[in-house]
């Protein structure tokens, strides 16, 4: 508790991420990492072969971009170091040891944003009593893909189905009165926003992100499943696995939760 109540005061970011609970998600996410390395361990495996195969497909290989890079846990970033020119993690947040490890390489830089561009606007109509939900509007500073598209790979990171959880719980703790339907569509909204954006980019691209839950009791029958893109329709995956997230005794002690990935390449340029 303490070695996290270090890392939440010591942590420099923004007021509204801070406020909003962003920086509290990435410090606990770091924690049930560390209770559950075992059964994390085969989607974070899977997660970095399927980024190395989709920069293998890549000419030139000057630059590509995580978005949601995180803990670093499903980046191959030694890996990448060596085949791009230019690595740049992005992220909401890069808590103090992401740093820490970035600084190993000389060609890797980190860029703090909010793919969705709604997190600041939403804080902001609360703040100010304007109960309005932002439409998201994902976007890159320009300077990040340049003319030499065919050589840059962006890379949408396990983060689909976690763009639209803060906002969501953030409006619900704060616009209790707000229509359910609203906030749903809206949610909607932000992961259709990313992926629409992401089929607009000139570069190549790949999307690694879950899209299905499933709880199972200690017998092993299925108690409940439904989506974790608030039913979005995705396209048809290349690869997909099961990310064991929450073993028995991790959210209840009566329940297991599973989640099922896929991973799409959207873009592929020939090598």
């Amino acid at each position: 508790m303490l070695k996290e109540l270090l890392t939440y005061f010591t942590t420099p970011c923004p007021k509204h991420i801070r406020h909003m609970g962003y920086l509290y998600e990435a410090i606990a996410m770091r924690e049930r990492y560390r209770r559950n390395k075992a059964s994390w361990h085969h989607h974070l495996e899977k997660s970095k072969k399927f980024i190395l195969s989709a920069s293998g497909k890549i000419k030139n290989r000057q630059k590509i971009i995580i978005i949601g890079s995180g803990l670093l846990l499903d980046v191959p970033l030694k890996k990448l170091s060596l085949l791009f020119r230019e690595v740049i993690l992005a992220d909401i947040i890069h808590l103090p040891e992401t740093r820490r490890v970035a600084k190993k390489y000389n060609n890797v830089s980190l860029l703090e944003y909010d793919t969705t561009n709604t997190a600041e606007a939403l804080f902001l109509n609360i703040k100010n009593g304007i109960m309005d939900f932002p439409a998201s509007k994902p976007t890159l500073p320009d300077a990040f893909i340049d003319n030499d598209a065919e050589s840059i790979l962006v890379v949408s990171l396990n983060i689909l189905s976690q763009l639209s959880v803060i906002p969501h719980l953030y409006t619900i703790k704060n616009m209790p009165d707000a229509d359910e339907s609203k906030i749903e569509n809206w949610c909607r909204g932000i992961i259709e926003s990313h992926i629409s954006w992401l089929f607009s980019l000139p570069c190549n691209v790949c999307m690694i992100s879950d899209h299905e839950f499933i709880r199972k009791n200690k017998n092993g029958d299925i108690s409940e499943k439904g989506s974790t893109i608030h039913g979005v329709v995705l396209p048809e995956y290349e690869d997909s696995w099961i990310w064991k997230i929450a073993p028995h005794g991790e959210e209840s002690g009566e329940e297991s939760k599973e989640l099922y990935v896929g991973a799409w390449s959207l873009k592929k340029t020939d090598s």
